[in-house]
């Protein structure tokens, strides 16, 4: 009896040493399953996310997945409801030979963007061109004075602006008026002139006038915009050309060198790449598209002096 009571000790010991072994062997199982997954991000990291490898139908998010060791920039924070200002934009030169081209080398370079209160204390002088920037451009809370067919000589002879109740001509109302900025655009109906010196001595006078009265005033000059391919293929007269443009152009950048004011070379965002006005920007050929006037006004808030 005693001998099989030991016998029976064993055999149940020898069991439990069986149940343990298979209990541990579960255990390091589970174990080893569990550190495969945990360690698994201890590799080579996953490729980052870019733009060229977004799948075609789905949308890029601003957050790009990046390794570990990423350098990241941070995003700037916006202010809920702030005005967003548009960016400053460097444009390449413009070529040789074109409109845009002559006078780039001194022309006010991009800046921040400016809100419609910086025109508050200016006042813009033109021809039919300037009217339209007046009606569609979307500048507002400023003053224009404008006449079609308005000359650097007409401005000192047709009494078209009124001042204090009083009508005087451009020249004199530049004298009386209170202002802190002049811009001007003059140029196009003075294309069919034969003696482009004239064009440029007019103009310098009518600077002289806004320098004498008004020594503080900031003085803007803009460039004369291109007409287009159509309208100069067209034009009988041989008047509204691209080389009668450039001719007028190139005194008009020595008066500014001359005088030491502002220029401003709109016509880099209006000519297309032969340097004639863009084709879509144009009903006629020479006056531009309520759209074409947004960009104009959109590039003097992006050019100005500071």
């Amino acid at each position: 009896m005693a001998a099989r009571g030991n016998h029976s000790r064993r055999g149940s010991s020898s069991g439990a040493t069986a149940i343990k072994l298979i209990l541990l062997l579960c255990v390091v199982l589970v174990m080893v399953a569990a550190g495969s997954t945990l360690f698994s991000d201890g590799g080579e990291a996953s490729p980052a996310v870019t733009p060229s490898a977004t799948p075609e139908g789905l949308q890029e998010v601003d957050n790009l997945v990046t390794s570990p060791d990423a350098q990241t920039t941070e995003q700037p924070s916006v202010t809920p409801g702030a005005a967003e200002t548009p960016p400053v934009q460097n444009l390449p030169r413009p070529p040789e030979g074109t409109a845009a081209g002559i006078g780039a080398d001194i022309a006010v370079p991009a800046s921040a963007a400016v809100d419609d209160s910086y025109f508050a204390d200016a006042v813009f002088v033109g021809n039919s061109r300037t009217q339209g920037l007046q009606m569609y451009g979307g500048v507002t809370g400023t003053t224009f004075w404008t006449k079609v067919g308005l000359t650097v000589d007409s401005a000192f002879k047709d009494v078209i602006v009124p001042v204090s109740n009083q009508w005087y001509t451009v020249a004199d109302a530049l004298r009386y008026a209170s202002y802190n900025k002049v811009y001007i655009m003059l140029g196009m109906n003075e294309l069919g002139w034969v003696y482009e010196s004239v064009y440029k001595d007019d103009y310098a006078k009518l600077i002289d006038v806004i320098q004498e009265s008004h020594p503080d005033a900031v003085i803007y000059v803009q460039s004369i915009i291109p007409v287009s391919k159509w309208k100069e293929t067209n034009d009988s007269e041989g008047t509204y050309t691209n080389a009668n443009v450039m001719r007028l152009q190139k005194v008009l950048v020595e008066m500014c060198k001359e005088k030491g004011v502002n220029y401003v070379n709109v016509a880099e965002v209006m000519q297309d790449s032969d340097g004639c006005l863009f084709s879509e920007a144009t009903e006629d050929g020479t006056h531009l598209t309520a759209e074409y006037c947004k960009i104009w006004m959109d590039y003097l808030r992006t050019h100005t002096v500071q």
